[in-house]
């Protein structure tokens, strides 16, 4: 499964978009501490999907690519 994160500017609910089959979408509020958003995620994400998040999220040495979307930043792992 292909897993990029959007990080909203403002005030954002944390949620999930699945866009098209295979790949999901995790919409979270810029500067959201990584252990805030396991506690959020925790309850809907298998842990392997789960620990593909925080590491996308917050993990400086996994390799990422930023797209910048309006206001916004779409997170991706390199591919």
């Amino acid at each position: 499964m292909q897993i990029e994160i959007l990080a909203s500017r403002g005030e954002t609910v944390t949620s999930f978009e699945f866009p098209e089959p295979g790949r999901m979408r995790v919409i979270v509020q810029m500067g959201t501490p990584a252990e805030r958003l396991t506690a959020i995620c925790h309850p809907a994400l298998t842990p392997e999907v789960l620990n593909q998040v925080i590491r996308l999220w917050s993990d400086p040495e996994h390799c990422r690519q930023f797209e910048e979307l309006g206001r916004n930043l779409l997170i991706r792992d390199c591919a």
